[in-house]
């Protein structure tokens, strides 16, 4: 997830069907490098707010007199 994603080989000649086709495979390694970055996004968010949630337990716990 966190290794760059490379780029589509480039079109072996300039014919009109080549270089289409590099496209197509160009957006795909778009997609592939959006959805690593989603996923880490998600990762990081659900981190967040485990961690979130333990600081205000924590917090709860020692109002209520317990620590």
């Amino acid at each position: 997830m966190l290794a760059a994603t490379p780029g589509a080989a480039l079109p072996a000649n300039d014919t009109v069907g080549e270089i289409a086709a590099f496209g197509v495979r160009q957006t795909g390694q778009l997609d592939k490098a959006n959805a690593d970055k989603a996923g880490v996004a998600r990762v990081l968010q659900v981190c967040d707010d485990w961690r979130d949630r333990a600081a205000k337990a924590v917090r709860r716990r020692r109002i209520l007199g317990i620590f």
